[in-house]
């Protein structure tokens, strides 16, 4: 008897973080990610999706038995399992989850079953063109899951020392902050960086940049107090105009930062209209891990409005 593949995964026990992988060397960092801070966040398990629908022409109706599908499951685990022990050392020992589908949709189920508090999964291919051609996986995740989730780099292996966080005011900008604050490296330096917009925008909305500049350094002022901020860890605001996404990039890389985090969109109309697809530029040119956090409010986000 025959099945058409459909997305399954398999029962787990809670665990706050959540590690994706797809077996692959692109998502070692993810899996040295949850040793590094799954610990300190109260449990970690990977999960691992046998992607049924990719392996076979999606236009076509194919019927796939269930024994082949087990087949690719098992062959899924066997390359999970043996990339854990590679990046972790042979006496490793992880839960493994393995679902059928999308892997997107398979992490997405896993976490939303699981109530997990941050997801981590590869940034992909390190240059920008094979990410756009070939795997963008962490943005199928970020669309998909509705959770904070972390995409690291593959040499992914050590906390933050320095940490970029964008600032538009809206709630999930701030709780990116403070979720970056929990990740950082003991000693570290957060940057929290508002965006100006460009001078014909300003004048429209908001007047001059100086007083742009004053009023956002006061707010950011304002949400640094509010900040649970561990002993040691330095915060600092600074504002900078241009494209968000640009400006963010290029401030990391100017501060040296091993991650930028974001929330995936602004809070009303003109944050939206000012910040476009901030995260997703980010994370399509970003070099360094990069956080990103959905709506607080817990309300679906529909494609227009995707950060």
């Amino acid at each position: 008897m025959s099945q058409s593949p459909t997305s399954r995964v398999e029962s787990s026990t809670l665990s706050p973080l959540l590690v994706a992988t797809d077996g692959r060397e692109q998502s070692d960092g993810a899996v040295r990610g949850g040793a590094l801070f799954g610990e300190s966040m109260g449990g970690w398990r990977v999960v691992s999706a046998a992607p049924v629908i990719y392996r076979f022409a999606p236009e076509l109706d194919l019927h796939i038995t269930a024994e082949a599908i087990e087949v690719l499951r098992d062959e899924q685990r066997q390359a999970a399992e043996s990339q854990i022990r590679r990046v972790l050392g042979q006496s490793a020992c992880v839960d493994v989850e393995i679902g059928t589908g999308s892997p997107a949709e398979v992490i997405a189920a896993v976490a939303a079953r699981n109530n997990v508090s941050l997801i981590v999964c590869g940034l992909g291919r390190h240059r920008i063109v094979d990410r756009l051609l070939g795997d963008e996986t962490a943005l199928a995740i970020i669309r998909t899951a509705g959770k904070p989730v972390l995409a690291v780099p593959q040499e992914f292996a050590h906390a933050p020392r320095t940490a970029v966080v964008g600032i538009d005011f809206s709630e999930a900008s701030i709780h990116a902050a403070q979720i970056a604050l929990t990740l950082i490296h003991d000693a570290a330096t957060v940057y929290l960086v508002n965006v100006a917009p460009h001078e014909n925008v300003l004048n429209v909305v908001s007047g001059s940049l100086a007083a742009y500049e004053d009023r956002a350094r006061a707010e950011l002022e304002l949400v640094a107090s509010h900040l649970d901020v561990p002993p040691r860890v330095h915060v600092q605001p600074h504002v900078r105009q241009g494209d968000p996404g640009s400006e963010l990039l290029q401030y990391a890389k100017q501060t040296d930062a091993q991650l930028i985090a974001v929330g995936t969109r602004g809070q009303g109309f003109m944050a939206r209209l000012l910040l476009g697809s901030v995260a997703t530029k980010v994370v399509r040119a970003s070099p360094i891990a990069v956080l990103t956090i959905p709506p607080t409010d817990g309300a679906p986000d529909s494609a227009s409005d995707r950060g």
